[in-house]
């Protein structure tokens, strides 16, 4: 397979170790609202999004569920792995269909032990989800849901790399944690703005920086979180 890939835990990498991870590796394509993780199961293989995101999603037992990070190309699944546990606490949800690494999770675990930049990456990625979980949880309690949702929408663009995804207001729903008409009513507002366009389950970001201002400022804090956790080793060509 070509030594290449799009996801900045394995960019992040000195050549030779990403080349070494990249051999353990297979490209797919992951279908949206495929559950990868369940929880209570044992981890059975570690994602490395490229185009795809994936939701990590916490489920009450009335059946509501809730987002609680979600990883594309700057993250990967198998947190718990990383930290010596393979036993799910969480379900992980495709949440933009897309392409991405895939790695059984014994091979994982070897190459986390014999390479220690790979090790090293790893944990700044636990560190950095983390952080995205805190101030998730930051944010659903300060911030208006107009608010959240330009960030949610910022965020998806970033890690789907396209200014064009396909989510229903029921999704946006579940995923924000509010009810359906809260999503409509602040779609509505951006779209009358002229910061998105939303028809037939498709949203179109049409004025990023004015998203941005509507946007509270946890986007860029997590952004920023990420960039300096894992920064890019690769230099394109």
């Amino acid at each position: 397979m070509a030594q290449a890939t799009n996801n900045l835990v394995l960019r992040s990498l000195s050549k030779e170790s990403r080349e070494a991870v990249l051999q353990e590796c297979e490209r797919v394509d992951l279908e949206a609202r495929t559950i990868l993780d369940r929880v209570g199961e044992h981890t059975a293989s570690v994602h490395f999004p490229e185009t795809a995101v994936i939701s990590t999603v916490a489920t009450y037992k009335d059946g509501s569920s809730i987002e609680m990070a979600n990883i594309g190309r700057e993250a990967c699944t198998g947190i718990g792995l990383i930290l010596g546990h393979s036993q799910q606490l969480n379900t992980n949800e495709v949440q933009l269909g897309g392409g991405a690494l895939e790695m059984p999770a014994e091979a994982f675990l070897r190459l986390k032990q014999e390479l220690p930049d790979f090790e090293n990456s790893l944990l700044s990625t636990v560190q950095a989800v983390f952080y995205q979980i805190m101030v998730s949880g930051a944010c659903n309690g300060a911030h208006l849901a107009k608010q959240r949702l330009a960030r949610w929408l910022l965020t998806m663009a970033d890690r789907n790399g396209s200014d064009s995804m396909r989510l229903t207001q029921d999704f946006l729903a579940e995923m924000l944690g509010v009810r359906r008409a809260t999503v409509s009513e602040a779609a509505s507002e951006m779209q009358a703005q002229g910061l998105i366009q939303y028809a037939r389950g498709r949203v179109r970001i049409r004025n990023r920086s004015g998203l941005q201002k509507t946007s509270c400022e946890c986007y860029q804090l997590v952004r920023e979180a990420y960039a300096s956790l894992l920064p890019d080793r690769v230099e394109d060509t």
